[in-house]
């Protein structure tokens, strides 16, 4: 484009955008020419071309049933129906159910699994009900809680508290 001048670059782009124009407009022309009903024919509910040619009075106030469409159910089919009694439902009563609350005494709480597992075998060598709870606390990290128990209700845990407190400086109850 050496030797185009300036206003010959711009005659150029206004004939492209032009004929840009024009060809995104004969397309839309295109597709409105599309076999509509009239809006006056809508708004008067006449007949549009696509319907069946059928004599007004015949069609006013009656459903237009085709041959071909059976029923849905068969006169046997209703019987068979009718036939079947239902079953009475059984109800029971509503049961209230005691929380079922035990506990335990949480002796040490480590993030290391073999400090956990020696603290476990100490426990066990004094006869002690003794197990490894594992808890993850997300951001926290894994945590390995040793345990002493269990124990239905909290006067049998405070007991064996004291043992364990006595024995090994550290202890204290909580629920499961």
């Amino acid at each position: 484009m050496a030797g185009v001048k300036g206003s010959e670059v711009w005659l150029i782009v206004l004939l492209v955008v032009v004929a840009a124009v024009f060809g995104v407009m004969s397309f839309s022309k295109d597709n409105q020419h599309q076999a509509k009903a009239p809006v006056a024919d809508v708004l008067a509910d006449k007949p549009s071309a696509n319907q069946v040619d059928k004599p007004a009075d015949k069609m006013a106030g009656k459903p237009v049933v085709a041959d071909s469409i059976k029923a849905a159910h068969t006169p046997e089919d209703q019987a068979a129906v009718a036939a079947v009694k239902p079953t009475p439902a059984v109800v029971l009563a509503p049961q209230v159910l005691a929380p079922k609350e035990s506990y335990a005494i949480q002796v040490y709480s480590f993030k290391d699994k073999t400090r956990a597992d020696t603290a476990l075998e100490k426990l066990k060598a004094k006869g002690h009900k003794a197990y490894v709870m594992v808890s993850d606390l997300g951001a926290r990290g894994i945590w390995y809680r040793v345990r002493v128990g269990s124990f239905t209700n909290e006067d049998e845990a405070k007991k064996e508290l004291e043992t364990v407190t006595n024995e090994f400086k550290s202890g204290i109850i909580v629920t499961e």
